[in-house]
């Protein structure tokens, strides 16, 4: 199997300097944290969409959930079908409750909700769980990258954590939108292409078809059955609505923006597996050799969407697929250190230690937390690279013991009010204590197990004593007053803490996409064959037509007025 050249390797170098100074760019629009951590509460619904579908996987999509739809399709796609179906949930009414939330931060409103106590529990575990989760994102990216251009795996990860921690320190969540939006605008029209050039080569769809095993589009296999699926949709109900996910709910203007947000979130969600999944499933009815290219790697199924993708793509389109794959991970890693350091600054430094600090001082306090905690994971993930269960299993153990005992506080907050205000930190303590105990013990529980049983009980340690027991009348007002603002549709006038309006995203996406294809169509100059030369040209063709519809779209629909003159 051909690795990825030196033009491919010059691909991936320009196109990340491109999306560092697209953060540079945006950056001198961040005056102080209102801005770096939630845009100033007016993020266009539609960036935010984007930014919320891109945060939603990373290069472990295609690499341990790749794996996945290489052995068992049918899982792999009821699975992700289940994140779309989810989204009902953010559609009504999580979404719009976040917005009315008025939250300043992923965890702000848990101190109005339940007490300080509980903010700042939240705040420290969840920063520990978070860098586990962000090695393991970095881990996959690692691998990814060390398959395709043939370097060591723990080099590899150190680079990319380099880098991806300069450019977390540049732009802020404007920065960390725009380019979530830049790469979906590459990732989906190269996805395109592979798929349109694998199923031609392939003999279409029912030759594909007819050379899978038989019972291979069955859910129920020795790894997976309905139980699983259903587990997994539960999860991604609490995953896709708390965490950074919020963070784009509540930097729209309103609740109806913000439900706008969730509702392109999950059409996205809904069409993304076809493309994402399809070249696993190529790879194996044509029967590539992965073993020749995982470097040694535990798990080669894992290596079966890039292995394809090298298989099919030439030189050039490569480098483009690769730096799309590199910057998705970089983007979501990038939104998950301005959650977190938007928790350090506004629930740890503001609420507790230094409550009189200026914008500025937070914004600056932020930005050194982030290469700190960019050094963390980066050494979690070099811990992890060992893993004899590949990137999937990692994922799926960390998921099933903190995204439940996590999740359920935090979302049911929002809509259920009889719970005593100990109840939070209980049911996340419990379900979190429960599933490192069976971890240390070596107890073997499925996923499924994980999520049921674990989730279970921190569902029932935070719903039960609220219906057996009565809150003191100071914790009964504070619910009440928290439960009488979300009732209140935010206002036009409440959009104004912050100078900065909307920095001309639009513009700056539209024209770096149409920018980005005319320079990969360019790579159609190169000394190739024909037949690889017109795929170079096709996918800088197809990036250059998504930039120029993001621009042309906007001019045909009315324009709506708001309290902000906008």
């Amino acid at each position: 199997m051909i690795l990825a050249s030196r033009v491919d390797l010059a691909v991936t170098v320009v196109y990340m300097l491109l999306m560092i100074a697209v953060g540079v760019v945006l950056s001198l629009f961040n005056r102080d944290e209102a801005d770096f951590f939630r845009s100033g509460n007016k993020m266009p619904w539609w960036l935010s969409g984007f930014s919320v579908f891109m945060s939603s996987f990373s290069v472990w999509t295609f690499t341990g959930a790749a794996g996945l739809a290489y052995r068992a399709p049918g899982a792999a796609f009821a699975m992700y079908l289940t994140t779309s179906i989810g989204m009902v949930f953010a559609v009504w009414p999580l979404a719009g409750l976040w917005r009315r939330s008025r939250s300043e931060t992923i965890l702000s409103y848990l101190t109005e909700r339940y007490g300080l106590s509980t903010n700042q529990t939240y705040s420290y575990t969840l920063l520990l769980a978070t860098l586990v989760q962000a090695g393991i994102q970095l881990l996959a990216l690692g691998k990814f990258i060390s398959v395709a251009f043939g370097t060591d795996l723990v080099m590899t990860i150190i680079v990319c954590g380099v880098v991806i921690s300069i450019y977390c320190l540049t732009g802020g969540l404007w920065a960390v939108a725009v380019t979530d939006t830049l790469q979906f605008m590459v990732l989906f029209p190269v996805a395109l292409v592979v798929a349109g050039v694998g199923l031609y080569r392939a003999g279409g769809i029912g030759a594909v078809v007819s050379k899978l095993p038989e019972g291979v589009w069955q859910v129920k296999t020795l790894e997976f059955d309905w139980w699983y699926v259903l587990a997994f949709g539960v999860m991604m109900v609490f995953a896709m609505n708390s965490g950074s996910m919020a963070q784009r709910y509540y930097s729209v203007k309103n609740e109806h923006e913000a439900r706008k947000v969730a509702v392109l979130a999950m059409v996205l969600l809904a069409v993304a597996p076809f493309l994402w999944f399809l070249p696993p499933i190529l790879a194996r009815v044509q029967g590539l050799d992965l073993k020749s290219i995982t470097l040694g790697l535990a798990a080669p199924e894992e290596a079966s969407y890039v292995g394809f993708c090298l298989y099919i793509l030439p030189h050039g389109a490569i480098g483009v697929l690769l730096a799309g794959m590199m910057a998705a991970t970089m983007s979501s890693l990038s939104a998950t250190f301005n959650a977190y350091a938007g928790v350090i600054t506004g629930d740890v430094v503001k609420q507790v230690f230094w409550k009189a600090a200026s914008g500025r001082a937070l914004l600056f306090i932020g930005r050194i937390a982030t290469l700190v905690f960019g050094a963390l994971v980066i050494a979690a993930a070099i811990a992890q690279s060992n893993s004899a269960g590949g990137v999937f299993g990692l994922m799926m153990t960390f998921s099933g013991v903190m995204i439940m005992p996590s999740g359920i506080p935090i979302v049911c907050g929002l809509f259920w009010k009889s719970t005593p205000p100990w109840a939070a930190i209980a049911s996340y303590a419990v379900g979190v204590a429960v599933g490192v105990i069976f971890l240390a013990l070596d107890v073997d529980l499925s996923f499924t197990q994980q999520v049921f049983i674990i989730g279970g009980i921190s569902a029932a340690v935070y719903f039960i004593p609220g219906l057996l027991l009565e809150s003191n009348n100071e914790y009964s007002a504070r619910v009440a007053r928290f439960f009488a603002k979300i009732a209140r549709p935010v206002s036009p006038g409440e959009v104004g803490d912050t100078s900065v309006t909307d920095p001309g995203s639009l513009r700056i996406t539209g024209w770096t996409t149409v920018l980005m294809g005319v320079g990969a169509a360019s790579l159609a100059l190169l000394d190739l064959p024909a037949g690889q030369r017109l795929i170079n040209f096709a996918v800088g063709a197809a990036i250059a037509a998504f930039g120029a519809i993001l621009m042309i779209v906007p001019r045909f629909l009315p324009a709506r007025k708001t309290g902000n003159g906008t």
